[in-house]
């Protein structure tokens, strides 16, 4: 009861996969359809795990993990980015960073949390001198649902390795959409527009109005007909018998109906899932949260979504 399902490179998603394979993954058959394209983030091979292992960075990009505070930065610097300065020659750009960010008081609040704006502007000082040098570095962040601390990292990207790889959680690049849930403020870059789908008057609000960002990338790529179509078929088709609120099972169908219209003028599509349990006295209740994201492969070429619902179902309480 397995697929095997071949993962090419982001540029062939959505079309006949090319020369290229980066690995197979066995899916099973049950929770995808026969002709259905999984999108993964581009990779050469299995890369650098980040934000608790919840993210994967290709090789060609080296990790600086902030989780642990300005100790550990100090003090510690992963194997992966000291051979990636050392060839680089860029040492002492470095360590004249990471004394900037520690000396800088500004960086951290009084709770030990750092704080993205004084960081970005530390980080600006340096960005040209390592740019230089072939090297891009980005802050980025990813919401937790198990720490109120966000994950955050420093990405030190070789150029010319992976020249067209976008960091996804860059908090310079954040478009300003947020999905917020109980526990989690999720953010969304340039490049990606989402559409919730609210549990409570979800179908009415679907077709009052459409989210700008939505708008501007599927007007940009001439995919308005194409989105009210999809917007229908949630509507009308994505729904419980009895109830009438979302069924993920038949919102997944409708999607891969739907994705290769999008993926032939650029623009992947998503349904994403997350749950979480709310604890009140002695019991609780479950509070789902979904939604579709579009991807501007232009803008986004490695995007996979934080919370794909691909390969989950409605069963268990997701992270």
């Amino acid at each position: 009861d397995l697929d095997a399902v071949l993962l090419g490179r982001y540029w062939n998603l959505g079309g006949p996969l090319g020369s290229k394979v980066d690995r197979i993954l066995l899916v099973p058959h049950s929770r995808i359809g026969a002709t259905h394209r999984i999108s993964m983030p581009y990779t050469d091979n299995e890369g650098t795990e980040v934000a608790g292992g919840k993210h994967v960075v290709p090789d060609g990009v080296a990790i600086e993990e902030l989780d642990s505070g300005k100790k550990k930065l100090s003090e510690e610097c992963p194997e992966q980015l000291k051979e990636l300065l050392d060839r680089c020659d860029l040492v002492k750009v470095y360590d004249d960073l990471i004394a900037s960010i520690v000396e800088e008081g500004k960086t951290r609040d009084i709770f030990g949390n750092w704080k993205d704006g004084e960081f970005e502007s530390v980080l600006d000082e340096y960005r040209d001198l390592f740019a230089e040098k072939g090297v891009k570095v980005a802050l980025c962040k990813r919401a937790s649902s198990r720490s109120l601390k966000a994950h955050r990292w420093i990405e030190f990207i070789d150029v010319k390795r992976v020249p067209d790889y976008v960091p996804q959680y860059d908090v310079s690049n954040a478009s300003g959409q947020v999905i917020r849930t109980v526990y989690c403020r999720l953010e969304f870059p340039h490049g990606v527009a989402v559409e919730e789908l609210k549990q409570w008057g979800g179908r009415k609000r679907l077709k009052e109005k459409v989210p700008i960002y939505v708008v501007k990338i599927l007007t940009e790529k001439d995919l308005m007909t194409e989105y009210y179509a999809l917007v229908d078929a949630c509507v009308e088709e994505g729904i419980g018998r009895k109830l009438k609120g979302w069924n993920l099972k038949k919102l997944k169908i409708i999607v891969d109906e739907h994705r290769p219209k999008f993926e032939a003028k650029g623009v992947a599509l998503f349904i994403s899932l997350k749950k979480e349990y709310i604890q009140h006295g002695k019991s609780g209740h479950v509070e789902h949260f979904r939604w579709i994201e579009f991807v501007d492969r232009d803008i986004q070429p490695n995007y996979y979504p934080q919370r794909d619902a691909t390969t989950r179902d409605e069963k268990c309480v997701i992270s």
